[in-house]
């Protein structure tokens, strides 16, 4: 039998990853871009977690083609 409990943390896990893509995505569109990993080890005693390691934003100064 589901527990329930797990049931709705499993729910909350989704719907966080869900929000967390949705912005993402909106910060890729600003040409932000993010590093991230998930990391922890392999064993079921320690939990896993992500980590970003770099969040960066490409500006332009000049443009790449000067006849466009």
């Amino acid at each position: 039998m589901k527990d329930p409990k797990v049931t709705e943390l499993v729910k909350q896990f989704n719907k966080d990853v869900a929000a967390i893509n949705k912005t993402w995505a909106a910060l890729h569109k600003h040409d932000v871009y993010i590093n991230a990993a998930v990391k922890g080890t392999t064993s079921y005693t320690e939990p896993k977690y992500v980590e970003v390691t770099e969040i960066t934003q490409r500006v332009k100064y000049l443009k790449e083609n000067p006849d466009a």
